[in-house]
């Protein structure tokens, strides 16, 4: 751990290991803000690795955005050729091993389906879906996390997987057969995923022991058992998006979100103990995204051995075997057994090359007519702003000594920030959309500080005073105002890599509500 070493980011230890890689505590030192450094344990040297590499980025980043995908802060290569992901840290751990009540595993599946469903959406698969890729955030948020299998439109021939990359068990049936991968094939992963977090493990499958090829085939015609204390409402939903035949699988993931959220069943207590239900209504469903997440127990992945996990209530439930399966023939197809190696999935990343489109308009109002010799001095413009319309009478920015620093009159709000070795990417989206970010100033980069890369700019004094939480707060507008001060992040978006060499040369101040999905401006 001590000779690893990242620009930018102070290793404090290790979270976790498995698979091909290493997850890291570290602290971002521009922000201040601890989060998951994943490291790649091999080293990309051959073409089709940066692709497979850039791939992830791109799919990661692209939905960034979504209240239920774990957002990307940055992503590099290390001098050895190692690439590294900077992700949100999540101290809530992942589901593995964890059994939840119906109510919960519900809930759980209906926000992660909404996660695939935004993921499809964009042609991203995930191809890994399983409990040790949903993770707990700081606000009790579940997120799918680990993109490393996700498929990219136009990705190339070596957009496909080896049968030895998947994790057999929460893997759809086709994928063992090098079928093209679609989007049903997340919808069954997902589904045994939340038959898992109710039996405490995955359907069809043995309690130990990773079968071969022939076995996992002959277990995907197995019917699925049911599980004692699970309502057949649920179990019904469930079977259907594990049907073995792709075509008989509910059609697609938002399909599966709305079966889940259509299930009536009762909250669960604080204890963890399912409730009986009140009356024959059936309990309302938190919509994905604006309400917590189920309070999940357990440790936090990667916890020290010192750290005390809080109490849980131990949930115990008898082995289930299968329903109407001759045992003779799990015997025979036992026998034939063998170890394979089932990796957890590679860092691969891609970044989104789509240049934030630039807003503008003209000071003139519609049917205005301008003297000839008096053209538009009468409100200049910095030409650092070209293209923007920009204001400083009471702007809270413009008031930092030395900063240079500009107010938008248009609202600009933008997805997730994609960071790729410095060069910060991010896509433009309506305010009325869902989005992270918003622009609350603009300003010239310092003369001492000519550099697009995100890190370097933003530890600059006058630039950390520009886009200080302190402006921030000061140019919200409206009922933006009433919300704490804790409730709010601020960082600095400069140009693109692009941009900067084609003469760029003013960078964003950008606010995020921290937990929460925007759908409306908050400083215009």
């Amino acid at each position: 751990m001590s000779e690893l070493s990242v620009p930018g980011y102070e290793i404090k230890g290790v979270l976790g290991q498995g698979g091909f890689g290493v997850v890291y505590l570290a602290l971002q030192s521009a922000v201040g803000r601890e989060v998951a450094l994943k490291v790649d344990n091999r080293v990309l040297l051959s073409e089709r690795d940066r692709r497979r590499f850039l791939r992830e980025v791109t799919a990661a980043g692209a939905l960034s955005g979504h209240p239920h995908v774990v957002p990307v802060y940055d992503a590099g290569l290390l001098p050895d050729g190692r690439p590294y992901m900077v992700l949100e840290l999540c101290p809530g751990g992942s589901l593995a091993g964890r059994t939840l009540s119906p109510a919960d595993a519900r809930d759980v599946g209906v926000r992660i389906a909404d996660a695939l469903a935004a993921a499809h959406a964009q042609g991203v698969l995930h191809r890994d879906v399983k409990p040790a890729n949903i993770l707990l955030n700081r606000y009790g948020q579940v997120a799918l996390s680990d993109f490393g299998l996700a498929t990219m439109p136009a990705s190339g021939p070596d957009a496909s997987v080896t049968r030895e990359s998947l994790t057999p068990s929460y893997a759809p049936p086709e994928a063992f057969e090098l079928a093209e991968p679609s989007p049903v094939g997340d919808v069954y992963a997902l589904a045994a995923t939340v038959y898992a977090l109710l039996s405490g493990r995955p359907p069809r499958f043995p309690e130990s022991g990773v079968p071969n090829l022939a076995m996992i085939l002959a277990l995907h015609r197995l019917p699925v058992p049911d599980i004692p204390g699970v309502p057949p409402e649920l179990t019904s939903v469930l079977r259907r998006a594990l049907a073995t035949d792709p075509r008989q699988r509910t059609p697609s993931a938002a399909a599966f979100r709305d079966e889940l959220t259509a299930v009536p069943l009762p909250p669960s207590t604080p204890s963890g103990r399912h409730t009986p239900p009140m009356g024959h209504h059936p309990a309302p469903v938190p919509s994905p995204g604006r309400h917590s997440a189920p309070q999940l127990s357990g440790p936090p992945l990667g916890a020290p051995q010192s750290t005390n996990p809080p109490p849980q209530e131990p949930i115990t439930r008898p082995p289930v075997a299968p329903h109407g399966i001759n045992k003779v023939l799990v015997a025979i197809i036992a026998a034939l057994s063998l170890v394979i190696v089932a990796g957890a999935g590679a860092f691969v990343y891609t970044q989104i090359i789509q240049q934030p489109p630039e807003s503008g308009r003209k000071d003139a109002s519609p049917g205005a007519t301008m003297p000839a010799a008096t053209p538009a001095a009468k409100s200049p413009k910095p030409s650092v702003f070209t293209g923007l319309d920009t204001y400083t009478e009471n702007c809270p920015a413009a008031k930092i000594k030395g900063g240079g620093a500009a107010c938008v009159r248009e609202a600009e709000c933008w997805g997730g920030l994609v960071i790729i070795v410095g060069d910060t990417k991010a896509r433009r989206l309506g305010c009325e959309e869902s989005h992270s970010w918003e622009t609350f100033a603009v300003a010239p980069i310092p003369k001492d500080a000519e550099t697009y890369v995100q890190q370097d700019l933003a530890r600059h004094p006058t630039v950390k005073k520009v886009c200080s939480r302190t402006i921030l707060l000061a140019t919200r507008t409206g009922t933006a105002r009433s919300v704490a001060a804790a409730g709010w992040r601020a960082d600095v978006m400069p140009p693109s890599q692009s941009q900067f060499e084609d003469g760029v040369r003013f960078y964003r101040c950008i606010a995020s509500r921290t937990g929460v999905d925007s759908r409306k401006s908050y400083f215009h």
